[in-house]
This record gives C-alpha cells, sequence and structure tokens, in this order.
C-alpha cells in the first residue's frame, strides 16, 4: 500500500511545480484601446429623474470593474432592482451590454458611439406574438452640466418607425 501512495504524491508534486512554473506574473493590461473608454462619462453614482413626469425614477452606481474592462451598471427604483455588463470588444469593434433585472429580463444591447452619444439596441421576441421580435434601442448623451440623459425607444418593424418609452436624466449625487 505505501508504494502505490508514493508515487501518487510524487506525481500530484510535479504537477503542481510545472503549472507554477508556467503561469505569469501578472496579467498584461487589457482593455487599452480608446474605443474601451467611450463610455466613461457614465461611471459614478446618480439619481436619475423621469424627464416626462419630472420625478425621482430611481438610483443607479455605475463602476469600472475587472481591468478597466467593464462598466457595471446596478439600478434601483422603488420595488424594482437590475442591472448590466458593457464592455467594447475588440472582436467585432462594437459596444456590448447585457441587461437583467428582478423580473427576469435579459436584453443583450450592440452599439457604439455615434455623434457623441452611446446608442446601444436590442432585438428581442414579442411574448404577445410569438415569432415576432421588437428592436429596443438605448442612447445615452454626455450633456455639458455632467448629467447624462438615458433615452429609450422601441421599434415593431424592424426600425421604420420609433415609439417613446423612457427618457431619464441622471445627476451625480452629492
Amino acid at each position: 500500500m505505501r508504494l502505490a501512495i508514493v508515487p501518487l504524491v510524487i506525481f500530484w508534486a510535479g504537477v503542481a511545480s510545472s503549472a507554477q512554473a508556467q503561469s505569469p506574473a501578472a496579467a498584461p493590461p487589457q482593455c487599452t484601446a480608446l474605443e474601451s473608454r467611450q463610455f466613461d462619462f457614465w461611471i459614478g453614482e446618480w439619481d436619475v429623474t423621469d424627464q416626462q413626469s419630472k420625478q425621482h425614477a430611481g438610483e443607479s452606481r455605475i463602476e469600472k470593474l475587472y481591468g478597466g474592462c467593464v462598466l457595471r451598471e446596478n439600478w434601483s427604483s422603488e420595488g424594482f432592482t437590475g442591472g448590466s455588463l458593457n464592455s467594447w470588444w475588440q472582436g467585432d469593434g462594437k459596444w456590448h451590454q447585457t441587461w437583467m433585472d428582478q423580473a427576469g429580463a435579459f436584453r443583450h444591447f450592440i452599439g457604439g458611439l455615434e455623434n457623441g452619444r452611446m446608442v446601444m439596441v436590442a432585438e428581442q421576441p414579442r411574448p404577445s406574438q410569438p415569432g415576432q421580435t421588437v428592436l429596443v434601442r438605448l442612447t445615452f448623451t454626455p450633456n455639458p452640466d455632467g448629467t447624462v440623459r438615458q433615452y429609450s425607444d422601441y421599434s415593431t418593424d424592424k426600425g421604420a418607425t420609433w415609439q417613446f418609452r423612457y427618457d431619464y436624466l441622471y445627476r451625480r449625487m452629492q
């Protein structure tokens, strides 16, 4: 019995030594392309107002994580929470946002910077009409006063026409 155990111990010790020798001391910096900073204007802690009603819509915290490669959003409003992960992907040269919330929603937005605004669109099924899809668009505009406008609309005709969803103004918390 002892002889059978000794070779296993030596084998596993050799695997561990080999793995340690091959792993780098520090990972190289990632997400250094200028495009990966295009959405940095949204980073911060925000008080959000619905521009239609002028009422408080919620609060949002956007932070840069994972070596500067990802913006994470944490949204909360009365009785509702959700969030997104946002990243510029060199593979297709576009920004991607994955939104999920407590209602079970999942949306994958894709887009990029257009005339100084971040514009992303998600295509999703319409539960009420099987086989049909709806486009949902988000437009983030950095304003000169440091606020950010998030406007959202949707299209049921593949983008020929767009209908209002919401219009939010993000103000930095003091």
